[in-house]
Formats: structure tokens, C-alpha cells, sequence
């Protein structure tokens, strides 16, 4: 989705998947972009793995008869898709989804989103609480204010069950699961590398390298990084990169993607942290309509009132549910993305669009 150019914000917060933030973190440490130094905070979520929109669709219309447009909230808990309406829920077996399992997502490693400032997720927390990993000390300040101003409550994760040890599970089974698919996908690089590595690794590859290795072969995420470093000769289509100009040979695009070489290891199963934490929104809004405890909502609600930040770049759903790039610059904007769509939107062009 194409935002209003006009728009344009030195203090952002982004709210994204682990792809999408590996890939703003990819293009900050390269130096290939300079708006990246406007993003304030990164808010990853947790993701197990995601669905195209139409595939998502399918799996929830065309083989249980839901119409989308009936849904108030959908949720995944203990292994079962939850769609909640005006007259009750449905629940479908998660199991059922994996067919509809965007390919891409096979080879992905990262449960946590282990680059970010802040990971939330539902995962370890008793119901209506969010699980909340700090990263970084940036992310903890956020945390702490917003406990402060009386925005959340939170507790150590230490305090709940099921707790870390389910967290640490299913990360650990992604990351096993994934990479011997990742590892059989020839093209793919599952060893961490520095900076240098990198850049020397890239040299003289360009755009024919990254459709050849990674879109050609399944392997894309459909983050958009591609289209954000090289908008003149790249443009996201149907969650796909199309060629519309000649490549000029600059790299930028295999540089910036999650997909070709990636700098960050993986230290145990969740990454480097400060402290993980269970959270809960103390507003009635944020917790009804946010996810599980309508953690990041809260969290960014605060920044906002406390002009901390300018704007939050996330994702809102139409009535179909259809994900489309959103701008939030007050709680009431901020509270129409609030919850899980579950399906992809590609949005890092729009991040780029947005950020001075």
C-alpha cells in the first residue's frame, strides 16, 4: 500500500515480523539507506509462520464456510485458529493451515524476532497478558515508562505459566525445522556472517542474483527491502518483486534482503535479551481490542501521548481483512490496527515512504 508522500515523521516506531525486522536492521548496519535513522523503535512479533492473504482466505471461507467479513478477532491458541464473532467463536485445527503456508516462511529461523527493540507475543503468558522480551536499553525505557505513566502492568515472566520454557520450545522447533529446509534449499545462506563478510560476499551481485536465489526459488518473504533500497528498479506486486528498470549493478537489493546473507546469531533459543516479561494493558480499549494483552497498543499508546515518537508504521485490515500498511499518529488511529491479521502485508516501501 502507497502512503501519502506528504506524511513524513523524524520519530517512528515500526511494528513488524522477524523478516521485516531483520531486513530494517540489514539496511541500518550496511548504511544503505539513510530514513532508517528515524526509526526509533523496532516492535517485533512473535511468528511461527504466516499465510498469504488469499491463501488465508481460502483456508477460512472456502474450507469452513467463514465468511471473513463476519470475523470481530481471530487468535491461535493450543493449536486450534480461533475465529471470534458476533454470535460466538470457531476454532480449526492450525494443522489444517499448513498447505496454505506461505513457502517463503519454511526457511525463516527467527520465532522471536530477535533484532528488535521489543518482542511481543502470545506465547508464555496465561491468557489476556502479552509476553514481552526486551532487547535493548531502548526498549526497556519504553517499557518501564509506560509501567510508570500507568499505561501496562507487567511481571516477570519467571511469576507465570506456562512460562519461558514453552517460549524456548517452539522457537527451538522452528529454528530446527526450518533450517533443514533451508539447508536443502541450495541457494540459501544459514550461517551467520559480519558485516565485511557480507559485503564481500555480495560484491558484483545485484538484481538477476536476488530473483535467481531468492525469488525464483521460493525463498522471498515478501518484506519489500528490495522495493526500499531500490524503488526505481524494483516494485512489490501481489507480494512478488517485478523488474521495472534496468538494474544498475549497485547491490543495494541482495545487500538489504533477509533471504541472501544474514549478520545476526542466534544465542540460545530466543536471542540476546535484557528480560522477559509478562504484560497487560491497563486500558479497557487496548486490552479488548489488541492481542492477548494488548501489550503493543499500550506501549505505543504511551509513546505517543508522551510524544516519544511521531507516528507507529503498522498494519490495518479492511472488513474483508485484507492487510494494508497503516499510519498512527493518536490512540484513535493507533486503535483500528490494533489486534493479528495473520496474513502478510509488505510494508517496508511505506516505511520508507513515511520516515524523513
Amino acid at each position: 500500500m502507497k502512503l501519502k508522500k506528504e506524511e513524513e515523521f523524524m520519530r517512528l516506531a515500526y511494528v513488524g515480523l522477524p523478516c521485516q525486522i531483520e531486513a530494517v536492521r540489514k539496511i541500518e548496519a550496511l548504511s544503505l539507506e539513510t530514513w532508517v535513522k528515524n526509526v526509533s523503535f523496532l516492535i517485533g512479533l512473535f511468528c511461527r509462520e504466516n499465510w498469504a492473504y488469499t491463501c488465508f482466505r481460502a483456508l477460512i471461507e472456502d474450507d469452513y464456510g467463514v465468511k471473513f467479513s463476519d470475523v470481530k478477532k481471530f487468535n491461535i491458541k493450543k493449536g486450534n485458529i480461533i475465529a471470534e464473532k458476533g454470535d460466538g467463536a470457531l476454532q480449526f485445527p492450525l494443522k489444517k493451515s499448513k498447505p496454505y503456508i506461505r513457502i517463503g516462511c519454511k526457511a525463516c529461523l527467527d520465532f522471536t524476532a530477535e533484532l528488535s527493540d521489543i518482542s511481543v507475543g502470545a506465547v508464555g503468558s496465561q491468557d489476556k497478558w502479552s509476553t514481552v522480551i526486551v532487547r535493548t536499553q531502548r526498549g526497556m525505557e519504553l517499557l518501564n515508562g509506560a509501567e510508570r505513566e500507568g499505561y501496562i502492568e507487567k511481571k516477570a515472566i519467571d511469576e507465570v505459566k506456562p512460562g519461558v520454557g514453552l517460549i524456548k520450545k517452539i522457537a527451538r522447533e522452528k529454528y530446527n525445522e526450518n533450517l533443514e529446509e533451508a539447508r536443502n534449499r541450495k541457494t540459501l545462506h544459514t550461517e551467520a556472517k559480519t558485516l565485511e563478510e557480507i559485503k564481500k560476499l555480495s560484491k558484483g551481485k545485484g538484481l538477476a542474483n536476488l530473483m535467481s536465489e531468492v525469488v525464483e526459488t521460493g525463498n522471498c518473504s515478501s518484506c519489500g527491502a528490495c522495493e526500499a533500497v531500490c524503488s526505481e528498479v524494483i516494485r512489490i506486486e501481489n507480494e512478488v518483486p517485478v523488474i521495472m528498470g534496468e538494474c544498475k549493478q549497485r547491490c543495494e537489493c541482495y545487500l538489504a534482503c533477509p533471504r541472501t546473507y544474514f549478520y545476526s546469531r542466534y544465542e540460545g533459543e530466543l536471542g540476546k535479551f535484557i528480560k522477559i516479561f509478562s504484560v497487560r494493558a491497563r486500558d479497557g480499549a487496548a486490552l479488548e481490542r489488541g492481542q492477548d494483552g494488548g501489550a503493543v497498543t499500550a506501549l505505543l499508546s504511551y509513546a505517543l501521548d508522551k510524544k516519544i515518537i511521531d507516528a507507529a508504521l503498522g498494519v490495518k485490515r479492511d472488513e474483508n481483512w485484507k492487510p494494508n500498511a497503516a499510519i498512527s499518529k493518536n490512540k484513535e488511529e493507533l486503535m483500528k490496527t490494533a489486534g493479528t491479521i495473520y496474513s502478510y502485508s509488505t510494508n517496508l516501501s511505506a516505511l520508507k515512504a513515511v520516515t524523513k
